[in-house]
């Protein structure tokens, strides 16, 4: 896949090519030092990739984005935006991820991470991960992964669900958790938007983000939530329904204490979950307080995160739905899920929207009837 790197510093760009360049699968082909010149060879060389600065002199990242989207009509390069680790740079990259960047990654050369074994794997995995997509996209063909005969079945009998009604979605409902990773942000958006203001169950997300991109997206989505949104710290309080974002860089367990109010409990690090937060830890965690009265959504992203906690919650009686192949950026961590076993259904996020809000309004109308007999606690 051919790369096309943009970046204002001669010294990124010199370090970035060296890092695409160890990867057989992708070449570098040109760099441009700031938007005006990314948009012109964007144009002249028809790049497969781009990653793209945000704060660079006469045209910025965004911009060039926006005019790299609208110019490439046919076959539009995938867009990563490399941000600085900065609430600045967080409010940007999702502003870009809405515009149409494919996915973004954060910099922080003052921590030395630049240099890091880590940030050349994140983004060498990231570029494969999108490129490959919009290469699937372009030829118009997204092939489904192969499949065993078990796997064949697993996946005839969780899209068989879609056609009969939501039947598979429990009758009481306490809580809605979602794992995302790549291509999250835009996907949450649109699922959770219009919510009620009196939502009346909560609803937890896990989004593999750094911790400052989470509390920018929590503040975002507080505009998109009629029943608003916020970043689940240690020892946060589920106690007013609304949608809470896990906080970055840390697992979000949910505990429950002095025998009914659930709070959030932040850990640091568990052997085994690489991806902070941990969709895993969410959901298995989700299954134990919450038993068969849990929704589980596994939305686009790389890896198998949420694979394992989905299994708990279908082991619980609860219900999981997984994001379908053709609408995700990267179709890893939903078709773990649908591999498994675990999926209840694959869906659309315009269906999946239809199910959470059938879901808060069905509980909106029990809290009504029921409210003087109210919930037991699991």
């Amino acid at each position: 896949m051919r790369v096309l790197v943009v970046d204002d510093s001669a010294f990124m760009r010199k370090m970035l090519r060296e890092m695409i360049q160890s990867d057989p699968s992708l070449e570098v082909i040109d760099s441009a030092r700031d938007g005006a010149e990314a948009v012109e060879k964007a144009l002249k060389l028809k790049p497969d990739l781009i990653t793209m600065d945000i704060e660079m002199p006469r045209m910025n990242g965004i911009e060039a984005l926006r005019k790299i989207l609208a110019q490439c009509e046919t076959t539009p390069p995938a867009i990563l935006m490399c941000s600085s680790l900065t609430v600045d740079g967080s409010v940007e990259a999702l502003k870009a991820l809405e515009l149409g960047a494919s996915d973004f990654i954060a910099k922080d050369p003052q921590a030395g991470g630049m240099q890091s074994l880590g940030f050349k794997t994140q983004l060498l995995s990231k570029l494969r991960s999108i490129g490959g997509h919009r290469r699937r996209v372009a030829s118009g063909f997204i092939p489904m992964p192969m499949m065993t005969n078990t796997t064949r079945e697993n996946q005839s009998r969780a899209s068989d669900q879609v056609a009969l009604n939501n039947q598979f979605v429990p009758d009481q409902v306490d809580a809605i958790v979602i794992g995302a990773s790549t291509g999250g942000p835009a996907v949450l958006e649109s699922i959770l938007a219009d919510l009620p203001e009196s939502l009346p169950i909560p609803i937890l997300v896990a989004q593999h983000m750094p911790k400052l991109f989470t509390e920018s997206f929590a503040n975002r989505l507080h505009g998109f939530c009629g029943c608003g949104a916020m970043l689940a710290t240690h020892g946060t309080t589920l106690h007013a329904p609304k949608v809470y974002i896990a906080e970055g860089g840390s697992h979000l367990k949910l505990t429950r204490i002095a025998g009914k109010k659930i709070i959030a409990r932040t850990i640091e690090h568990i052997d085994g979950l690489s991806y902070k937060p941990s969709v895993d830890l969410l959901f298995t965690s989700a299954a134990e307080l919450f038993g068969p009265r849990v929704l589980a959504i596994q939305l686009t992203g790389m890896g198998e995160d949420g694979a394992i906690g989905a299994n708990a919650i279908r082991s619980k009686g609860g219900a999981v739905i997984a994001q379908d192949s053709n609408s995700c950026v990267v179709y890893g961590m939903p078709r773990a899920v649908v591999e498994n076993g675990s999926a209840n259904a694959i869906m659309t996020p315009s269906e999946i929207k239809a199910v959470i809000q059938s879901v808060v309004i069905t509980d909106q109308m029990g809290d009504s009837i029921q409210s003087e007999n109210p919930r037991k606690s699991a």
